[in-house]
């Protein structure tokens, strides 16, 4: 076990000045999402309840207040299926240290996801569990809206694929390489947002989101949810896993520093990150319809919302069960921070996401 697993690092605490969200049905929504996913028998029953008590589906209730109870419980749904597809079947599973072998189940999870109507096995639970999510959303969305949400899933499956790659090669990626997989395609975020619009009964046009602010708008917010995710689960996946493909391992890869040294430079890029999201945020806002204001205000609570749930987790406080001892917790902020650690407007040194500063308009002068 590396040396930095022993003891947790100290993660500061997060800049996120975006308001709380929550529904009075989340805790509920989650227990239902958690029966629905131990009967698929994707996982053992030692899986299951650890995501259970980790409340893993939480997030959509925190992000979709005002959201369809059906829409909200497909996402909540799709919270189990996709923390235990990751974590079983590829963290820790031959699929991901198997090229091979993941081409060939990612494969048939894209068909799946494509053509609902194709024979499923019948002894692939994460097969069937993706139709049922599949069918239960095309209740609700228009063709537009599914058909975003389809090319969300095959941008997550090619994520998870390129990490395989990674994985069997004990290779870390560059910087820049590993902030465009990360925050497009192995987060999952794409699957999330695509469905905001969904569960709130409208659907945003497509000129509004092909804006170039908005769609560095809704990247940004898939970096903030993959950075944050990163700080706050590392402690857990040096425990479990011994880490790599996280910010905080390539970045001291890159720059041959310090775990600590690490955690304080990914603080400052998200809080930099942050401080762009707000400013776009407020310009957009400034010309949107109702529908877009609606769509941007969504992104910011997927933000939050991924922060109030994973700093108060017991799946990343308490990594190693209820009864872990104090040596094995994590080392977790219970405030945020009043100001960024890092406001510097200049663009971050990194080609895949320098071209979001292109799109705030420049401040006026002064003086």
């Amino acid at each position: 076990m590396p040396e930095h697993a022993r003891t947790a690092l100290e993660i500061p605490p997060f800049y996120c000045p975006v308001a709380p969200a929550s529904r009075p049905d989340a805790e509920e929504l989650d227990r239902r999402s958690a029966d629905w996913f131990s009967r698929l028998g994707a996982c053992g029953s030692e899986v299951t309840a650890r995501l259970s008590e980790g409340g893993v589906a939480l997030v959509p209730g925190l992000a979709m207040p005002q959201g369809s109870v059906d829409v909200v419980e497909i996402a909540t749904n799709f919270e189990y299926l996709g923390h235990g597809f990751d974590e079983v079947a590829f963290e820790t599973g031959r699929f991901g240290r198997s090229p091979k072998e993941a081409a060939s189940l990612l494969a048939l999870m894209t068909l799946v996801i494509e053509v609902p109507e194709a024979p499923v096995p019948e002894d692939n639970p994460w097969a069937i569990g993706l139709r049922d999510l599949r069918r239960g959303l095309e209740r609700h969305a228009t063709p537009i809206q599914m058909g975003r949400w389809v090319a969300a899933w095959r941008r997550y499956f090619f994520g998870l694929g390129w990490e395989t790659l990674h994985r069997s090669q004990g290779t870390l990626p560059s910087l820049n390489e590993f902030v465009a997989m990360r925050m497009a395609g192995t987060v999952g975020m794409e699957i999330l947002t695509t469905m905001s619009d969904i569960a709130e009964g409208y659907e945003l046009p497509t000129a509004d989101l092909e804006k170039p602010a908005v769609r560095a708008l809704t990247e940004m917010s898939w970096l903030l949810v993959a950075l944050d995710n990163d700080l706050y689960s590392y402690h857990r996946e040096s425990l479990l896993q011994g880490n790599g493909l996280n910010a905080v391992d390539v970045i001291a890869h890159e720059e041959r520093c310090t775990a600590g040294q690490a955690v304080t430079q990914v603080v400052a890029m998200r809080d930099r990150v942050m401080c762009l999201f707000l400013r776009l945020h407020d310009q957009v806002a400034k010309e949107a319809g109702w529908e877009l204001n609606q769509y941007a205000a969504g992104l910011g609570r997927w933000v939050r919302a991924h922060l109030d749930w994973g700093l108060a987790s017991p799946r990343y406080l308490r990594p190693l069960g209820a009864q872990s001892p104090p040596e094995t917790w994590a080392r977790l902020p219970r405030e945020y921070a009043e100001e960024p650690a890092d406001a510097d407007p200049a663009p971050l040194p990194l080609p895949a996401i320098a071209w979001w500063w292109n799109c705030v308009d420049p401040a006026p002068a002064t003086g």
